[in-house]
C-alpha cells in the first residue's frame, strides 16, 4: 500500500488529506475494492488489474478563493466532470494554477469511492494583493535604478521571485557603490479592515560604506606592495575624487583572478598563486585594510622558442611577432631587451606570448586562412636550468589547412536602404580569399553610413563543410535619418541667431542627401538648398550642386556686412585601384556686395565695389575613417586648389590651395565585457591644416584667413574669432588694428586629441592645438604659433551635432579661459 501512496503523492504541499479519503481514491484508481463501512483490507492474493481508463471525477471543489472567481480557477483547472481521469491531469491541473501565480499553497484531496461520488476539492491559500510599493533606508542609490531592473506592480497578487529579484538588486547596486554588506527585510504590512491586501516594504540598513584605506600583500619578496597595488583595480582611497577607494567584491576577485596572475606571468612567474584574501573592516567608520597573501614561486626563463607546421609564412618572420610583443617598441626598432644584458637567458613572458599567438592567427587569418589553428604550447624543462632557475620551451604548432574564399555575401534587414549603397562600403567581394581585416574594415564602413541602429551585429560567416569556403551575411536595422532642425546658436563671428532647416542623408534609401537651412538673426540672414547624389545615375560618378543667398553682418567686425548669392557644383570620380580615394572638379558663380555701416571709420573690408566671383575647383580627397563624427581608426587627407579669374572669367585673379590630414589610431577601451554592453572607446587624433592664396584677392577678403574660435575661419580654441593675426594677437574690438589687417594669406594649425567616444551619440576629449596666420607663404615661421589647450564634449542630438569646448589659451596678452559653442558639422579637427 505504501508503493501507491507514493504513487499518488504530488509532494509535501501538493496532496494532503486525511488517510482514508487517500486510500479510496487510491484504490478506484488501481481498481482494488474497498468495503462498505470504509474499512481497508489487504488485496486479494491475485488482485484486479489497474482500470486503464482512469477514474471518473464526480465533481470539482475550489475552497480558499477570495479574489480570483471559481469559474476562472475551474477554467484553468480543465479536468472534465464525467470523464475518465489519472493522476497526470491532476498534476497538470495543479501546474496550471501553480503559474497563475496567485497562490501560496494548494492542496488536493478527494473524497469518496467503492460506490460513493468521488469529489476532488482544491484547497488555495491565495498571496495577498500588493495595494503599494516602497523602500525605505536606500540612500546611496535611488529607488528609480531598483525599478528600471525590475517591477513589483500594485494590483497583483505578491510574488515571491520578484521580491528576491529586487532584493538582489538592491545588495548588487549597493556593492557596485562600495556598500556590500547591506540587509534587505521584507515587510508585509495589511490594510486595514482589508482582506486580502497589504502594503510591501523593503527595508534597506545599508551599513557602512565600505571604503579600502589599505592594500598589503604578504608573500611578495619580489615586487613591492606599491607594485602589486597598481595592477590591481582595487586600490586605497586618495586624495583625489578618482580615487574613492569604493569596495566592490565582483572587482576583487578579478583582481586576484586574473590581473595579478596575469602581471606574474609576464614576468616569469608562471607558478604564482593567490593563497587567500581577508578584509578587515572598521565598523565605527567603514574603513577596511585588505590583507592578500601569494606565493610567487620561481621565475622562469626563456630556454627555447620554436615554431612547426608553418608553410605560408616563414619562421622568422612569424619570430618576429614574438619578439615584438616582448621587447616592445625599441626591440621591433632593432634594439636588444635588456632581459638578457647579463648575458643569461631572457625571462619568459607569457602575456607577450599568449598575445603574439592571438596577432599570428589575425595573420592566417587576413590571408585567407580561417581555418588555421595556432596552439601555443609552453613546457617546463626540469632537467635544464639557466644560473639555478627554471626554464621553458616555448612552441607554436600551427595547422594551416586550406584558404577559404567568399562565395556569397548577403545583406539582410535594409527595409529602405538599396543594396547597392552597402555593398559600396564592403571591401570584401565574392571570390576573394577571406580576410578578417577587410571584413572587419567592411563592418566599420556600413556602421559608418550612419543609416543603421548601432552597434551593429557583428557579421555571421557561414562555413560549407565540404569546401571550406564561407558565405557572409551582413544584418542591418533601419533608423530614422531624416531630421527637422531648430534651434538657436551663439557665434563669435555672428553673435546670436537662431536657424530651422531640414536634413535627410538618405533620400530614396539611396544615400543621396538634401538639405535645406535658414539662419536668421540680427547679424545674419542665410539661406541654402543643397542635394548631393554619392553615385549619378547609379555610376561612380558623385555630384553636389548648392544655391545659396546670405547676408552676414559679422559680429566680429562690426563695421559693415556682406550680402552673398551663387550656385556651385561639384563632381567626383573614383581614383582607379583604390576603394577610399576620389577626384573632384567643381565651378561656383557669386556675387558679393559690401555695405559699409554708416559713421564707420574702418572701411577697409566693407569699403569696396560688389565683385563677381567665377571659380574652377578640384581636389583629391582619401578616407578610411570609420566613423563620420566620432572615429576611432582611420585617416582622412585632402588637397583642393580654387582658381579664380584668368580665362573663367569674373572679378578676381588669384588661385587658393587648402590640404589638410587625419590620422585616428585606437589606444584602449574601457568596459563592454556584460553580454550586450558596448566598450567605452579611447583613441588618438592627429590633424593638420594649411592653407595659402596666390594672386590678388584684395576684391574678396573672405576668401582670406582668420584664425581663432570654432564657428568661422580657421579653428582654434582658446581665443576668440579673429583675435590672432597675422601681426600677433589683438583682442576683439581693439582699434590698433583694422578689420582687413585681421585676416592673412596663409595659415596653419595642428591638433591633438585623446577622444573618449562614450557611445555613437556622446564624446569626451582633452585637446592641444597650435596654429599661426602669415600674410604671405614666404612668411612661414612654425616657431612663431599660438598655443591652446582645454577639453571638450560633442553631442549628436536631434537638431544636429553639437559642442562645447573650454580651452585655455597660452599666448594671449592675458592668458586664460575661453568658453567655446559649436552647432553644425564644424564638430572635427
Amino acid at each position: 500500500m505504501r508503493s501507491m501512496l507514493h504513487l499518488l503523492s504530488f509532494g509535501p504541499r501538493r496532496f494532503r488529506g486525511r488517510l482514508l479519503p487517500s486510500l479510496l481514491v487510491t484504490a478506484a484508481f488501481l481498481g482494488f475494492g474497498v468495503p462498505a463501512g470504509g474499512q481497508i483490507t489487504d488485496p486479494a492474493p491475485d488482485p484486479v488489474p489497474a482500470d486503464p481508463g482512469g477514474v471518473v471525477i464526480d465533481s470539482i471543489q475550489v475552497v480558499g478563493n477570495h479574489h480570483v472567481a471559481e469559474a476562472a480557477l475551474l477554467g484553468s483547472i480543465g479536468i472534465p466532470i464525467g470523464e475518465p481521469i489519472g493522476y497526470r491531469e491532476i498534476q497538470v491541473a495543479e501546474k496550471r494554477l501553480w503559474e497563475t501565480g496567485w497562490f501560496e499553497d494548494i492542496q488536493v484531496t478527494v473524497r469518496g469511492g467503492a460506490g460513493q461520488p468521488i469529489v476532488l476539492t482544491f484547497r488555495l491559500v491565495e498571496h495577498p494583493v500588493v495595494r503599494s510599493v516602497d523602500i525605505v533606508g536606500l540612500q546611496t542609490m535611488s529607488s528609480r535604478e531598483v525599478w528600471e531592473e525590475v517591477e513589483l506592480p500594485t494590483g497583483e497578487p505578491y510574488s515571491p521571485h520578484r521580491v528576491f529579484v529586487a532584493q538582489q538588486v538592491i545588495r548588487d547596486g549597493l556593492a557596485e557603490k562600495g556598500v556590500p554588506f547591506a540587509q534587505v527585510e521584507v515587510r508585509q504590512e495589511p490594510l486595514e479592515g482589508v482582506t486580502g491586501e497589504i502594503n510591501l516594504i523593503l527595508e534597506v540598513q545599508e551599513g557602512h560604506r565600505v571604503a579600502v584605506a589599505e592594500v598589503v600583500f604578504r608573500g611578495n619578496e619580489e615586487f613591492a606592495d606599491s607594485d602589486l597595488r597598481s595592477v590591481m583595480s582595487t586600490r586605497p582611497e586618495g586624495f583625489l575624487w578618482f580615487r574613492s577607494g569604493t569596495f566592490n567584491d565582483d572587482v576583487l576577485q578579478e583582481d586576484l583572478s586574473e590581473r595579478l596572475p596575469e602581471f606574474y606571468a609576464s614576468q616569469g612567474f608562471l607558478d604564482f598563486a593567490v593563497l587567500g584574501d581577508t578584509l578587515i573592516v572598521d565598523p565605527s567608520s567603514g574603513k577596511a585594510r585588505l590583507e592578500v597573501d601569494v606565493l610567487e614561486g620561481e621565475q622562469y626563463r626563456l630556454a627555447d622558442f620554436s615554431i612547426e607546421g608553418n608553410r605560408r609564412f616563414a619562421t622568422q618572420d612569424l619570430e618576429r611577432y614574438y619578439q615584438t610583443e616582448e621587447g616592445g617598441l625599441l626591440r621591433s626598432l632593432g634594439f636588444r631587451s635588456s632581459a638578457n644584458a647579463d648575458g643569461r637567458q631572457p625571462v619568459f613572458d607569457r602575456a607577450a606570448f599568449m598575445q603574439a599567438t592571438q596577432r599570428i592567427g589575425e595573420l592566417y587569418r587576413n590571408e585567407g586562412y580561417l581555418y588555421a589553428q595556432v596552439s601555443p604550447e609552453i613546457e617546463r624543462l626540469p632537467d635544464e636550468s639557466d644560473n639555478g632557475a627554471p626554464v621553458v620551451a616555448a612552441r607554436w604548432t600551427i595547422q594551416e589547412g586550406q584558404p577559404a574564399y567568399v562565395r556569397r555575401i548577403r545583406i539582410e534587414g535594409n527595409e529602405f536602404t538599396h543594396d547597392r549603397v552597402i555593398r559600396e562600403r564592403i571591401s570584401i567581394l565574392p571570390g576573394d580569399v577571406y580576410s578578417e581585416e577587410r571584413l572587419l574594415r567592411s563592418y566599420q564602413g556600413i556602421s559608418g553610413l550612419g543609416f543603421f541602429e548601432t552597434p551593429l551585429p557583428f557579421p555571421e560567416i557561414q562555413p560549407d563543410e565540404q569546401t571550406g569556403d564561407v558565405d557572409i551575411v551582413f544584418r542591418v536595422e533601419e533608423q530614422r535619418t531624416g531630421s527637422i532642425n531648430f534651434g538657436s546658436s551663439m557665434g563669435g563671428a555672428t553673435g546670436v541667431s537662431g536657424f530651422i532647416g531640414y536634413d535627410q542623408p538618405n533620400l530614396f534609401g539611396q544615400a543621396k542627401s538634401g538639405s535645406l537651412r535658414w539662419d536668421f538673426g540680427r547679424y545674419q540672414n542665410n539661406f541654402s538648398l543643397s542635394y548631393t547624389d554619392p553615385s549619378l545615375f547609379q555610376s561612380r560618378v558623385s555630384g553636389s550642386i548648392s544655391l545659396f543667398d546670405s547676408r552676414d553682418r559679422f559680429f566680429s567686425f562690426a563695421t559693415g556686412e556682406r550680402k552673398l548669392r551663387g550656385v556651385s557644383t561639384r563632381f567626383g570620380v573614383p581614383v582607379p585601384g583604390s576603394l577610399y580615394s576620389r577626384v573632384f572638379v567643381g565651378y561656383s558663380l557669386s556675387r558679393t556686395d559690401y555695405r559699409l555701416r554708416g559713421g564707420a571709420d574702418d572701411a577697409s573690408l566693407f569699403g569696396r565695389p560688389a565683385g563677381v566671383q567665377s571659380q574652377v575647383s578640384a581636389g583629391i580627397t582619401r578616407r578610411t575613417i570609420d566613423h563620420p563624427l566620432f572615429p576611432t581608426v582611420g585617416s582622412e587627407q585632402s588637397w583642393t586648389s580654387e582658381f579664380n579669374g584668368g580665362i573663367f572669367g569674373g572679378d578676381g585673379n588669384f588661385s587658393k590651395h587648402t590640404v589638410q590630414g587625419k590620422w585616428w589610431v585606437p589606444v584602449g577601451s574601457i568596459g563592454g565585457t556584460e553580454p550586450g554592453s558596448r566598450p567605452m572607446r579611447i583613441a588618438l587624433g592627429l590633424g593638420t591644416r594649411g592653407g595659402a592664396i596666390f594672386g590678388d584677392a584684395e576684391n574678396f577678403p573672405f576668401e582670406s584667413f582668420w584664425l581663432g574660435g570654432v564657428q568661422f575661419g580657421e579653428r582654434l580654441r582658446g581665443y576668440e574669432e579673429t583675435t590672432l593675426t597675422p601681426a600677433g594677437y589683438f583682442s576683439r574690438g581693439s582699434g590698433q588694428i583694422t578689420d582687413i589687417e585681421r585676416l592673412g594669406n596663409t595659415f596653419f594649425s595642428t591638433t591633438a586629441e585623446l577622444a573618449f567616444r562614450l557611445s555613437d551619440m556622446i564624446s569626451l576629449s582633452a585637446f592641444y592645438e597650435a596654429g599661426n596666420v602669415w600674410r604671405h607663404p614666404r612668411e612661414i615661421d612654425p616657431s612663431r604659433m599660438f598655443r591652446g589647450a582645454g577639453i571638450g564634449v560633442e553631442l549628436v542630438t536631434p537638431f544636429g551635432p553639437l559642442g562645447l569646448d573650454y580651452a585655455y589659451g597660452f599666448d594671449k596678452d592675458v592668458p586664460g579661459w575661453q568658453l567655446h559653442f559649436r552647432m553644425g558639422g564644424n564638430q572635427q579637427f
